[in-house]
C-alpha cells in the first residue's frame, strides 16, 4: 500500500511539474496573441538580488523575437549574408539544430538588413517571414525545410520602407500573412503545404501583424492593414468590417497589432493616428453583427512598434514616438483617460503575466511593476541587455529569453543571485 501511494504522489508531482511547464511562448505577442499570460506565476528576486542568467549566447542581426516551445528555445536572425534559424536547448543553450540561407536582403534607410518578423511554431512546423518576402516552413525536429514561398515573386508584395514585418498568424492548419500585393492584401496558406486557401481583395501591407478573434461562433482575423483596420473571416477570408485609420502623413507605419479585450478591439499609431477603440455587437437594426467605434482619441497612447497589454480595464503602453522621449502610461480603456505616466528611458516592450507586468525597454533594462493604475509601482529592475533591445521577448514558467543586437540571453525566473 505504501509503494502505492509513493507511485501516486511521484505520477502527481510529474504531472504538475509538466503542467508548469506547459506554457510555451511560441508565436508574436504569446499563447494568447496578446503580450498576456494568466497562466504563469512571477516570482520576484529578494531586495538586493538578480534573475540569473542560465546561459548566453552570440546573435546577429535582426528584431525577431525568440520564441519558447517546449523544451527549446528558438531564434532567426542574420549573420553575414545568411539568414539563420538556431534551436537551442533549454536547459543549458547548447545548439540542436540550425538552418540557413542566403538573404540577399538590404535596407534603403540604414537599418540593419535582418529579420524583423516573428516565427510562429505549431505542431512541429515553424513558419518564418523574411524581410525580402521569402517564407520559410521548417520542422520544429531537424530544421528540415518542408516548404517554401516567395511572397515577393508569387504576389509582388511590396518592399515598403523597412521590408516585410508581419508576423505570421496559424489558425488551425492555416498560416495568414500581411501581404499586400498587386491583387491581394491578407493571404491564407495551409501550413502543411504552403497552397493558398484564400486572399483577399487588395490592401497596403504594413508593419503590423494579424490576430485572431472569436467571440461566441465568430472567428475573425483581424489587421492593422496600411488604409486601417480590417477583419476578415478566418477560414474563407471574407470581409466582415473596415474602417479608414491611417496617417495623413506618407512616411508612416501602423506597427502595434490590434489587442483583443473580450469583444472590443483596441488600435493605435503614431503619426497623427491616434488610438482607438471598436466593440464587437449586434445592430440592433440590421440584427448583424459587425463592429462599432466606441471613440478615437489623439496624444492619449499613441503607439509606434510596441502592443500595449491589458488588465482589468485598463491599458498599460508606451505612448509617443521611438525617437521623442516616448513615455510609459497606463489609460482606462472604458474613457481614454490618461491615470499616469513614468518615463523609462525610452520605448519598450511589454508581457503581463497576471498583476504584474514586464517591460524590457530599449536600453536593455527589465522593468517589473505592478498592474494597477493609481500608480507605477515598480519591483524591480535589472540591467539583462545592452543598447538597441527592439525586439518583443519570451517569457514561460521558468525562464524569460530576449535579445538585443549582440546577444541572446536566458534567465531563470526561479533562481536568484
Amino acid at each position: 500500500m505504501g509503494q502505492l501511494y509513493y507511485c501516486v504522489f511521484l505520477f502527481l508531482s510529474i504531472s504538475a511539474n509538466n503542467c508548469a511547464l506547459a506554457v510555451n511562448w511560441n508565436q508574436w505577442l504569446g499563447p494568447a496573441h496578446n503580450g498576456s499570460s494568466d497562466e504563469i506565476t512571477l516570482s520576484l528576486p529578494k531586495s538586493g538580488t538578480d534573475y540569473s542568467s542560465r546561459w548566453e549566447k552570440d546573435v546577429g542581426l535582426g528584431w525577431s523575437s525568440p520564441l519558447v516551445d517546449g523544451s527549446f528555445v528558438y531564434l532567426h536572425h542574420r549573420v553575414g549574408e545568411n539568414e539563420v534559424v538556431q534551436c537551442y536547448e533549454i536547459g543549458s543553450g547548447s545548439e540542436r539544430w540550425h538552418y540557413s540561407f542566403l538573404s540577399g536582403y538590404r535596407d534603403d534607410f540604414g537599418m540593419d538588413s535582418g529579420p524583423r518578423s516573428t516565427p510562429a511554431i505549431s505542431e512541429g512546423i515553424m513558419i518564418l517571414h523574411s524581410p525580402q518576402g521569402l517564407v520559410h516552413a521548417l520542422s520544429t525536429d531537424d530544421g528540415e525545410l518542408l516548404w517554401k514561398v516567395d511572397l515577393k515573386k508569387q504576389f509582388s508584395s511590396p518592399k515598403g520602407f523597412f521590408g516585410r514585418c508581419s508576423s505570421p498568424l496559424v489558425y488551425n492548419k492555416s498560416v495568414i500573412f500581411d501581404v499586400g500585393g498587386e491583387d491581394s492584401g491578407l493571404v491564407s496558406f495551409s501550413i502543411d503545404t504552403g497552397k493558398v486557401i484564400w486572399k483577399t481583395k487588395k490592401y497596403g501591407n504594413d508593419y503590423s501583424s494579424s490576430v485572431p478573434f472569436t467571440f461566441g461562433n465568430t472567428n475573425l482575423c483581424l489587421s492593422f492593414v496600411r488604409e486601417g483596420f480590417l477583419a476578415v473571416d478566418i477560414v474563407t477570408g471574407q470581409s466582415k468590417y473596415y474602417a479608414s485609420f491611417r496617417s495623413p502623413i506618407d512616411a508612416s507605419v501602423n506597427a502595434a497589432s490590434p489587442l483583443v479585450i473580450g469583444n472590443q478591439v483596441f488600435l493605435s499609431s503614431c503619426y497623427d493616428v491616434g488610438a482607438g477603440l471598436w466593440e464587437w455587437n449586434r445592430n440592433d437594426e440590421s440584427k448583424k453583427f459587425s463592429f462599432t467605434n466606441l471613440w478615437k482619441r489623439n496624444e492619449v497612447l499613441d503607439c509606434h512598434y510596441s502592443t500595449p497589454v491589458s488588465y482589468n480595464g485598463f491599458l498599460y503602453g508606451f505612448h509617443g514616438r521611438q525617437e521623442r522621449r516616448p513615455v510609459l502610461r497606463c489609460i482606462k480603456l472604458k474613457d481614454a483617460t490618461v491615470q499616469w505616466e513614468e518615463y523609462c528611458g525610452g520605448a519598450g516592450n511589454l508581457v503581463r503575466l497576471k498583476n504584474r507586468i514586464l517591460v524590457l525597454t530599449e536600453r536593455g533594462e527589465l522593468l517589473v511593476f505592478s498592474a494597477q493604475s493609481k500608480e507605477f509601482g515598480l519591483l524591480h529592475r535589472q540591467q539583462i541587455l545592452g543598447s538597441k533591445s527592439r525586439s518583443h521577448f519570451a517569457v514561460t514558467n521558468q525562464v524569460l529569453v530576449a535579445r538585443d543586437q549582440k546577444r541572446l540571453v536566458c534567465l531563470d525566473l526561479n533562481n536568484f543571485e
